[in-house]
């Protein structure tokens, strides 16, 4: 079975559990609504892994264990994580092959993951409004499943 990959923002609407959480679970806003859903409908794909592009932590895979915390991505931000981000996305590229990679992350995230596209070419973006993109994300999800 070919792999997928979801590179996604972390969001301003998190759980605010004092225990520790997966990226996956302590992330609650637009995208993590659509994700949520399709789990719920038993319509998230086995294939799919989530890399989420957090302000605190960077790089995230969505089971990696997080804090409650509250921190804004900004471009300074996004460009001080930047060396780290992509070393990570190095790392995963070593040993995983992705047959492609959606990539739904607002203006702020995009320095984060800036030199992306000189590792991986053919990457797909999501563009429009908020509701555009979370169509967008979620047909595409739809689209991979079983493939």
């Amino acid at each position: 079975m070919k792999k997928h990959l979801l590179i996604i923002s972390c969001s301003e609407r998190k759980n605010k559990s004092r225990e520790l959480l997966p990226a996956i679970e302590r992330y609650t806003g637009a995208w993590y609504g659509v994700i949520n859903k399709l789990k719920r409908e038993n319509k998230f794909p086995s294939n799919l892994d989530v890399v989420i592009i957090s302000a605190k932590y960077g790089f995230l895979r969505s089971d990696d264990m997080t804090e409650y915390y509250d921190l804004k991505m900004n471009k300074r931000r996004a460009i001080e994580l930047n060396n780290n981000i992509i070393k990570e996305f190095k790392k995963l590229f070593e040993h995983e092959h992705y047959e492609s990679i959606f990539i739904n992350l607002g203006k702020d995230y995009l320095p984060a993951i800036e030199g992306l596209q000189n590792l991986i070419p053919n990457l797909l973006f999501a563009k429009g409004r908020l509701g555009v993109k979370k169509r967008e994300m979620r047909k595409w999800i739809l689209s991979i499943i079983d493939s």
